[in-house]
């Protein structure tokens, strides 16, 4: 057997104390490493950098590469490529396209090797917290430093990672210099330089590390008592960093230094309260007990360095530098884990003491002291489980692939391509650059990047996330930028499309998924090229879908199928394969006809199989938000039939030919090109066709091309009933010439009354099904408005632009939703005459100048009104009433619909069920027991959503790809028909 003196035992115990921590950390770092968390852009801007500097491109990009490549110093990039390397950090030459696994083999080494510098950093940490307050702290700081959820952020390429175990090194080595003193006066010395390089080394990767100098420098002449020996220390700390300036002048780049400084001094949204917030819920008890233990080290020990350590780099962060976000605070992790375990440890003490004395007993406190710090440990490494076994980044992959791809292989592209998009668009370019070698150029679509120079390619692969497809199709935003944006839009086609939603089955309001409100991911994303040929148009595929397409390696993702919170329903894939759909109606019990917006082509699926042969193919203008828009069907018996006839009602932006409208610049085109206006034609559904078109309906068509409404219903009088947008309201940006007395929304209509004479635009009409208008009164002369047309033919009036219409089952009243300028989205009980609002007041609140979005985008405030002034009312035949229903930001609600039966359930019988564009939603509203108002409850009594938690409650569904019509079917069954997808979905009970 073998013994061991004391000595040796002493030595085995301290090696199993620094073994625990270190084997914690490894475990959280190492394990699952590109899993979680989200890959953040910056990562690739880092792994861009490093690429070039492996490359032997230099130590800094160049401004055809990034608009402000001295942004930052440049030993992080350094240290990155000298570890990439070291590790043979290559791609298989004989790998010629990527896939989800290569792009994931990517993305592994280097986290890895960031879960390295962790493993690292939990030594140092130990350590400082050994030397400054004893190895109980150390100890327990460590294993808190190791296991707690927020250091999940040591995970990430970042600056803030990689210059971590510098700064750490140098504390460390400022503190154990005064060890030394004592002992070899010399030796001090050395740990004061090498203290002195670290801190230099850490400074010449981030700037805002300056702040770190007093700390530091307190504790170096606190012990040492010498300035001479702080002037060794300070050499190394200010030369090293001076490298940078010294480049950048040396290469004749100070302009571009000066400006890469002030770009980062100046830029973005600071978001400095939002970062607060998160981090606090993120991770609760670090935090607390990290300020606990600061301030409990501040008034025992009466030491200053958690002061030093924390309050000038935060003040840093909150007052000097620009966009704030919450792994800016990584530097901060180890003091709150050293004064966390301070107090843990001060804590434990203290109750071992008591029982003590009260027990007499000499094991039970260090029982209850082992019971503390172990439990405390237990709860941080379970939270810190639950997350890092997530997988967040498998849409991001499979994305990059797919763009990698595409560039690389395509051979109908040049052999340079502009990538456009978000600012996140930068984090696809850098693998076809450097592991390909394929150039490419980057087009941010942020203003002052995009306007900086012209694109430089004629080939473009657009990547369009929500926000981007919402300001593209929004044109209340403005911007010359956009102009030349919504050209290659809509000269370009999709090639492919993706979902990325890794919080959609975690609720990130409790803990520990508070830590994912930073993981949203990129949501909807449109991939769209102006080079396409059909061997490159790819589609994703829902989860229950197959296929067999190999088109040039391009991996095709699995789109997942929408969800529902109701688990007694279920979402079926009826058919797919459509293109841009707009609206369904049912000719047949399972016989469908769906309408193709830009090709003007009206698809058919029976038994939920897509014919392949249209059933009839317009001309359509289709440029935004013209095209093929509006369908309905209805069994009549009209004038002269002998019997009753199926007949379909079509509204359409008609042209001479397929997309004409679509031309170089804002403007119109030409005679021969603009659109012939947006008409409603009824047709006879004979034989399986479409027969004998009569024009019913003539509405002129804008300037701009937004704002054409065009849904319409065959109402329980037999009537049929359109809304039409105002028209463009191109008074409000540059997209249309001419100014607002010239505006097509400087109307009656919409409620200027001395504008011009309403044209049919900007309201509901109301028309037989020969377009006659419905004349009331003791003599049959009058419409609801006036006794002339068109204004004869207005139901209501003084609508912006509206996507639903829907007739309440029971009492056969009308409602309709309305879309707002960023705000005010609204859905409305329609009674005749009812005035809407627009251009005087949207949702809730007044419209006051010519442009009233708000400052922030998604939030208008709180100014409302229920009675607004100045109204056109036609002689008091129109009446105003506020919303039902109002979002107080932009939403973008589409469709509606009433279930009349019961099939889905009974609570859900005579619902009225709504849409939304910009966040994917389904919504069930029930209605008061008068069928005049919606039953709401909680927030949304006031009939104003404010933000979308307090939309939880009406959420009915989520990821439809925005559906643009809602159905209920003859069997009783919902169905939903997706813009984006191309798929019609069906909702039926869950049989499981």
């Amino acid at each position: 057997m073998i013994k061991f003196n004391v000595h040796e035992n002493k030595r085995i115990k301290y090696a199993l104390i620094i073994i625990i921590p270190i084997a914690l950390s490894a475990f959280t770092h190492l394990w699952n490493p590109i899993g979680f968390p989200t890959i953040y852009i910056d990562e690739d801007h880092y792994l861009r950098r490093a690429s070039q500097v492996m490359e032997g491109q230099g130590p800094q990009e160049s401004s055809s590469i990034y608009d402000h490549p001295y942004d930052h110093p440049y030993f992080g990039q350094i240290f990155l490529a000298s570890m990439l390397k070291l590790t043979d950090y290559k791609v298989p030459t004989n790998q010629s396209f990527e896939s989800l696994e290569s792009i994931q083999q990517l993305y592994t080494l280097p986290r890895l090797i960031m879960g390295i510098l962790a493993v690292i950093d939990t030594f140092l940490v130990y350590k400082i917290g050994e030397v400054w307050n004893g190895r109980k702290v150390g100890f327990v700081s460590a294993v808190l430093f190791a296991v707690m959820p927020l250091t999940w952020m040591l995970k990430m390429v970042l600056l803030d990672s990689l210059l971590l175990p510098f700064f750490l090194a140098s504390v460390f080595l400022a503190l154990y210099s005064c060890k030394m003193k004592s002992s070899k006066v010399s030796y001090s010395k050395i740990l004061v330089i090498l203290s002195g390089i670290t801190l230099g080394l850490a400074i010449f990767t981030k700037v805002p590390i300056i702040t770190f100098i007093p700390m530091i420098g307190f504790l170096i002449f606190r012990h040492q008592r010498s300035f001479k020996v702080l002037g060794i220390w300070l050499v190394p700390v200010l030369l090293i960093p001076l490298i940078w300036p010294a480049y950048i002048i040396y290469s004749g780049n100070f302009e571009n230094g000066l400006d890469g400084i002030l770009y980062q001094v100046e830029r973005g949204e600071r978001n400095f309260d939002d970062t607060i917030a998160f981090l606090l819920h993120a991770d609760p008890v670090l935090i607390i007990l990290g300020i606990g233990g600061g301030l409990a080290i501040t008034l025992i020990k009466r030491d200053l360095i958690f002061l030093l350590w924390v309050i000038p780099y935060f003040l840093f962060i909150a007052y000097v530098g620009g966009i704030v976000k919450y792994f800016h605070f990584i530097e901060l992790l180890p003091i709150f884990s050293i004064s966390a375990g301070f107090i843990i440890v001060i804590v434990s003490n203290k109750l071992s003491l008591i029982i003590k004395k009260r027990e007499g007993n000499n094991k039970l406190p260090n029982i209850i002291s082992i019971i503390l710090i172990t439990g405390i440990g237990i709860f941080g490494l379970i939270s810190t489980l639950i997350l890092i076994g997530i997988n967040t980044n498998e849409t991001f992959f499979e994305l990059s692939a797919f763009i990698s791809n595409y560039v690389t292989s395509n051979i109908n592209l040049d052999d340079k391509t502009t990538l456009m998009g978000q600012h996140w668009i930068r984090s696809f370019s850098w693998i076809p650059m450097y592991v390909h070698g394929t150039p490419n150029y980057v087009k941010d679509v942020f203003p002052e990047r995009y306007l900086k120079e012209p694109l430089e390619t004629d080939d473009v692969i657009m990547v369009v996330d929500s926000q981007l497809k919402h300001d593209i199709l929004d044109h209340s935003v403005q911007g010359k930028h956009l102009d030349e944006i919504r050209k290659i839009y809509h000269d370009s086609d999709r090639i492919g499309l993706f979902v990325d939603s890794p919080t959609s089955s975690y609720n990130t309001n409790q803990y520990p998924y508070t830590n994912m409100k930073e993981s949203r991911g990129l949501g909807l994303i449109e991939v769209r090229s102006n080079q396409v040929n059909d061997n490159n148009v790819v589609f994703a595929l829902t989860t229950n879908d197959s296929s067999d397409k190999k088109d040039m390696n391009i991996t095709i993702p699995k789109l997942e199928m929408p969800t529902l919170t109701d688990p007694n329903l279920k979402v079926e894939l009826e058919a797919s394969g459509l293109s841009y759909p707009t609206t369904m109606a049912f000719v047949g019990k399972d016989d469908i006809l769906v309408l193709e917006k830009n090709n003007g082509t009206i698809k058919r699926i029976v038994n939920g199989n897509l014919l392949e042969e249209p059933v009839l193919d317009l001309n359509v203008a289709n440029k935004i938000e013209r095209g093929l828009l509006g369908i309905a069907v209805a069994n009549q018996t009209l004038k002269n039939d002998a019997n009753e006839k199926t007949y379909v009602y079509l509204f359409y932006t008609q042209s001479l030919k397929d997309g004409n409208d679509v031309c170089s610049g804002a403007t119109v085109c030409d005679e021969n090109t603009n659109p012939l206006g947006n008409r409603v034609y009824r047709f006879e559904w004979t034989d399986n066709k479409l027969i004998n078109p009569n024009l019913i309906l003539d509405i002129p068509a804008g300037l701009g091309a937004d704002h054409n409404g065009g849904v319409i219903k065959v109402g329980p009088d037999g009537n049929i009933y359109v809304l039409a947008g105002d028209g463009d309201s191109c008074w409000e940006d540059e997209f249309c010439t001419g100014t607002f007395e010239a505006s097509t929304v400087n109307a009656e209509s919409s409620n200027v009354p001395t504008g011009h004479s309403p044209d049919g635009r900007g309201g509901i009409l109301r028309i037989t099904p020969y377009g006659e208008p419905i004349l009331i009164g003791e003599n049959k002369t009058m419409g609801i408005l006036a006794d002339h047309s068109p204004l004869n033919k207005y139901y209501a009036y003084w609508v912006r632009n509206g996507f639903g219409l829907a007739f309440d089952p029971i009492s056969n009243k009308l409602w309709d939703t309305e879309n707002g300028p960023g705000y005010g989205d609204e859905i409305n009980l329609v009674e005749p005459g009812f005035n809407s609002g627009w251009l005087r007041v949207q949702g809730w609140w007044p419209v006051e100048n010519a442009q009233p979005l708000p400052p922030e985008r998604g939030y208008f405030g709180d100014k409302m009104v229920t009675i607004p002034n100045n109204l056109e009312t036609f002689a008091d035949k129109g009446k105003y009433s506020s919303p039902e229903f109002a979002w107080n930001m932009s939403v973008g609600v589409t469709a509606l619909e009433f279930l009349k039966n019961d099939t889905l359930g009974s609570q859900y019988q005579n619902d009225m069920v709504a849409a939304d564009y910009n966040n994917d939603y389904l919504y069930d509203f029930d209605l008061t027991e008068d069928r005049t108002r919606l039953d709401l409850n909680g927030n949304l009594v006031d009939k104003v959503a404010n933000n979308n938690q307090e939309l939880d409650d009406i959420v009915f569904g989520q990821g439809f790809g925005i559906a643009t019509d809602i159905k209920e079917g003859p069997d009783g069954y919902l169905y939903v028909l997706s813009h984006i997808h191309g798929n019609l979905y069906r909702i039926v009970p869950n049989s499981d």
